[in-house]
């Protein structure tokens, strides 16, 4: 399955356009984004990848603001983290990856937990802060309220931020956050195998 997905911040300028690729091998999402965010403006492109279970793998980080900054993020097989090569054993918790300005990476997250209606899992996260490009262990909170016409409502707690809720469609892209987000735009292409 390939899709792309658009949406906008709430109350800032911005918008993010992400690919995602999903196959027997894993999930493949790739972003370029913009935004204005505590008063900065940047733009940042990233690639994330999963395996076929949505457990994180590798982030690679771009971002563009005064100066270009990058990172490389990645998960072995073992759960040993690594920022750009470095062993981060205080990342050894974690399960998913979290971007301070992404609203896709609740979906890794969410399709992880598979809960049912009225549970709530709390997982650490690497947490991602895309204007300083700080890498540090939080805690990320989900519960998952109710489901109606293929959408699901869930409550969102992320340690140092105000507690959304995310209305997600069955594939646990997020369509609006309470707090943040609305998408604008998603379209799933297809390959014309008659060419």
């Amino acid at each position: 399955m390939q899709q792309s997905l658009v949406w906008k911040p709430w109350s800032n300028p911005g918008v993010e356009h992400l690919s995602l690729d999903i196959d027997s091998h894993g999930i493949n999402a790739s972003s370029h984004l913009m935004q204005s965010i505590r008063g900065n403006s940047i733009a940042a492109t990233y690639v994330l990848k999963c395996d076929v279970r949505w457990r994180f793998r590798r982030l690679w980080l771009k971002v563009d603001n005064q100066g270009q900054r990058s990172l490389d993020l990645r998960r072995d097989i073992r759960g040993h983290w690594f920022l750009n090569g470095e062993l981060r054993e205080d990342l050894a918790q974690c399960q998913q990856v979290m971007l301070s300005a992404s609203p896709f990476t609740h979906t890794p997250a969410l399709q992880r937990c598979a809960l049912e209606v009225g549970e709530s899992e709390q997982l650490d996260v690497a947490y991602v802060d895309l204007l300083s490009l700080r890498v540090e262990a939080r805690s990320q909170r989900y519960q998952y309220l109710r489901q109606s016409d293929g959408q699901a409502l869930y409550r969102s707690e992320a340690e140092g931020h105000a507690a959304s809720e995310l209305l997600v469609d069955q594939d646990a892209l997020l369509m609006r956050s309470s707090a943040e987000y609305l998408r604008i735009s998603s379209r799933t292409l297809s390959l014309n195998t008659l060419v």
